[in-house]
């Protein structure tokens, strides 16, 4: 039986369906370097404070560099690849320097840019400069990243690079440079659309080619890898054939008022086009055509209609019948069978105020997303003008603010504080719980959610974000709650606002369980957040730190949170178990100061 998901979303990633997940419980997928500075290990640990320096712990899983004197070999994949997306974890070991090459010519740095607030062509997440010998070497071209956001060495870190292959004749001629179609780090697009002229400093070959091996520069410093997955889409898409279309008039309410009638108008076109209407509204309109799919398995489908629509693919329902606006879109997932597919598309439109579209956009396992409608088909609903808020100085913001965690939504935070910073470090405080909620680095926010169209009084980050627990950090004792709780008496917790300094730089101020707490947050070394809780008569309380799947100890005040994604650094903080969560602790005082580094 062939499998079927729905999601109406707007955040669905296409092709994440195609990849293929690289083992790592061996170095099979890589050639044999004869070199020793490639391990599989199954953990690993980088000192903040130790230059290169990388720990390992025996296992499979991660890939490990830990190059030395007689041990600097790069690492080649054993397949070569055209057009692929690829994406991985990785770790960087302070002031550690590597490279990922696509095809073994054009590297994406990766390196410890940590803090660095204005970001070049060699820091993490840069395309790499191409270069030249006139006599000497010169170094040419090459494309910062937009913004800043690498994590602090010894956290894993996520990478999502899509790429496009350059482009020969028949003759192996060049006629179209390779390109970067997008590269995303820690969840935030660095580059889009980027042509590479040529390799960049350090490839296999100064000569391109139409496939390329993945290399991994071996001869810097420590860095490991995890979780590899690759979706090769070098094969051609499928092909639409010729659409028949029927178009009827009038204000139809549900498909029954028109499937039953004789269709005003038909006719055969090649791309899809709401325009097969005379008129821009009060029309239904069903086109019938196939799909020759090239290769069977899993395909993602994008619709952008305006009106009600519904479609079958294969003979089942691919969407529900559904309004959508003009900018809104839908997705879904189904598998296929190698050839001829048959597709029906049903719209119907009453809303006059609404701008016509139809737009579908179609990703198999061995293609990009490849459109299917005529341009002008589209043209009618593109995206508003973001309203995007910067922080050239300390900001502070009222919103409403949505949290997400692993795609999910966990909840709305209704009082929320965004208080942005123009070292690029910023935070999200939920006044009703006394607590940081969000963090990230990059740009501030996107107000748009508050202002298009009706608004909804939301703001969204801009940056790489890390999401935190939304949870009372002073409480009566360590299980005291979950990670989403809020006091458990209406009296343990009591907002007092907050006053700005000369800077613009909130405190809060707030009672809970009988004491009066300042709670101060600020950038230190434009690297991570330092925050200074004062309590005034403090009485036996517990701040708890963190709270957590997993919290390890990883050096001297020093503790990382649910697999290595931020670190907690206090003075003498306890780790404890409740439930199925672990709770970094320590005990109420009139001061209590700990750093969140990420």
């Amino acid at each position: 039986m062939k499998k079927l998901l729905l999601v109406m979303s707007l955040c669905l990633p296409l092709g994440s369906f195609a990849q293929e997940t690289v083992s790592l419980n061996d170095l099979s997928f890589w050639k044999p370097t004869g070199k020793a500075n490639w391990q599989i290990a199954g953990d690993v640990t980088a000192d903040l404070t130790k230059n290169e320096t990388m720990t390992t712990q025996a296992g499979k899983g991660i890939l490990v560099n830990l190059p030395d004197a007689n041990n600097r070999a790069n690492l080649l994949s054993a397949a070569e690849y055209g057009d692929v997306d690829v994406e991985f974890d990785f770790m960087m070991a302070s002031h550690s320097n590597s490279g990922f090459y696509l095809q073994g010519r054009y590297e994406i740095q990766l390196l410890d840019s940590w803090g660095v607030k204005k970001p070049a062509y060699g820091d993490c997440g840069g395309i790499y400069k191409r270069r030249k010998f006139i006599p000497q070497e010169y170094l040419y071209e090459g494309h910062a990243p937009r913004i800043n956001a690498c994590l602090a060495p010894g956290l894993w870190q996520h990478i999502q690079i899509s790429f496009q292959a350059p482009r020969f004749d028949a003759a192996g001629k060049k006629i179209a440079n390779a390109k970067v179609i997008s590269i995303r780090l820690n969840g935030y697009v660095l580059h889009e659309n980027v042509e590479l002229t040529g390799p960049t400093g350090g490839p296999i070959s100064e000569d391109e080619a139409p496939l390329g091996p993945f290399m991994i520069q071996g001869d810097h410093g420590a860095v490991a890898f995890r979780n590899f997955k690759v979706a090769d889409l070098s094969g051609k898409p499928a092909v639409m054939a010729p659409i028949a279309y029927k178009v009827f008039y009038g204000k139809f309410k549900e498909p029954k008022d028109f499937l039953s009638k004789k269709p005003d108008a038909t006719g055969t076109i090649n791309n899809l086009s709401w325009d097969v209407s005379k008129q821009t509204n009060d029309f239904a309109q069903i086109f019938t055509t196939t799909l020759d799919v090239p290769k069977a398995g899993k395909h993602s489908f994008e619709f952008q209609l305006a009106g009600k629509y519904y479609v079958n693919v294969n003979g089942k329902e691919l969407l529900p019948d559904a309004w959508t606006f003009s900018r809104d879109k839908r997705f879904a997932e189904m598998d296929l069978p190698a050839g001829k597919v048959p597709v029906e598309i049903t719209v119907y439109k009453t809303d006059g105020w609404m701008p016509p579209i139809l737009g579908m956009w179609v990703q198999g396992p061995s293609f990009r997303s490849t459109a299917y409608h005529s341009l002008a088909s589209t043209l009618a609903g593109p995206p508003a003008d973001p309203i995007l808020l910067d922080a050239k100085e300390p900001i502070v913001f009222r919103s409403f603010t949505d949290l997400f965690k692993e795609g999910k939504k966990l909840k709305r935070v209704v009082h929320s504080v965004n208080v942005g910073n123009p070292s690029n470090l910023h935070y999200t405080y939920d006044l009703d719980n006394g607590a940081i909620v969000q963090i990230w680095k990059g740009d501030f926010l996107d107000t748009s959610p508050m202002w298009d169209d009706r608004g909804d009084g939301s703001s969204r980050a801009r940056g790489a974000l890390l999401t935190l627990p939304d949870s009372p950090v002073l409480v009566a004792s360590a299980d005291k709650g979950t990670s989403s709780d809020v006091p458990a008496e209406a009296a343990a917790y009591r907002p007092l606002g907050y006053d700005l300094d000369a800077n613009d730089l909130p405190t809060f101020r707030y009672k809970m369980l009988g004491s009066d707490v300042e709670d101060q947050i600020r950038v230190t070394d434009n690297k991570y957040l330092t925050r200074t809780l004062s309590i005034k008569n403090p009485a036996g309380q517990v701040v708890r730190l963190a709270l957590g799947n997993e919290i390890s100890k990883v050096a001297e005040d020093t503790y990382t949170v649910d697999g290595k994604s931020y670190y907690i650094k206090a003075s003498g903080a306890t780790i404890e178990s409740v439930g199925a969560q672990k709770v970094l602790t320590v005990p109420a005082s009139e001061k209590v100061q700990y750093a969140i580094m990420w």
